[in-house]
């Protein structure tokens, strides 16, 4: 089911060439996160209170984002986003399960142009992606897009307490989605 509405969002994305067309009014940074992205999950702290203390320490998977047209949920995560998406990561393999339920995979995104007060004219820019947005248990992914693509934080709060951990996402490379290697 996952694998198959991933691949759905594939197939979206690539109807749009993987950029969407800049609306009035639209950060013009937002589209460079359409697209399908190959990610990887590290655990700097695991949830204090897990079910089952989990070994693996990294995970590989795939975002797919594109365009939010409609922003009219009534979700916040949802309806301030400029991407919708889902994702295909196993999360469970670094203890970050979700209490069982049966949720389907989503994700949102957003960009900001960003300028510091070190460096001005940097060219950086904000990314936050909330995976199971809406959700009690969801999780946030803070970081930056530069030329490699985009790397970050991220961070689950639950009634387990809080895990966090680094991320980084490149374009979707097929080959390496076949090996799925950390």
């Amino acid at each position: 089911m996952i694998r198959g509405v991933l691949a759905l969002s594939f197939f979206l994305v690539g109807c749009g060439e993987g950029r969407s067309a800049n609306r009035a009014g639209e950060d013009p940074a937002a589209g460079k996160l359409v697209g399908v992205w190959d990610a990887t999950m590290k655990v700097e702290r695991p949830y204090p209170l897990q079910l089952r203390p989990s070994q693996v320490t990294a995970i590989c998977g795939a975002i797919g984002l594109i365009e939010n047209g409609t922003k009219s949920a009534s979700v916040e995560d949802i309806a301030s986003a400029t991407q919708l998406g889902v994702y295909d990561l196993p999360l469970s393999q670094i203890g970050l399960e979700w209490s069982g339920k049966a949720a389907f995979p989503a994700a949102t995104a957003s960009m900001t142009s960003s300028v510091t007060d070190a460096s001005p004219a940097s060219g950086s820019d904000s990314v936050r992606i909330v995976l199971n947005p809406g959700s009690e248990e969801r999780i946030i992914l803070s970081g930056r897009y530069g030329s490699g693509g985009i790397q970050g934080t991220w961070t689950a709060r639950s009634a387990r307490g809080t895990a966090n951990g680094s991320f980084s996402m490149r374009p979707h490379a097929r080959s390496q989605m076949q090996s799925r290697r950390c």
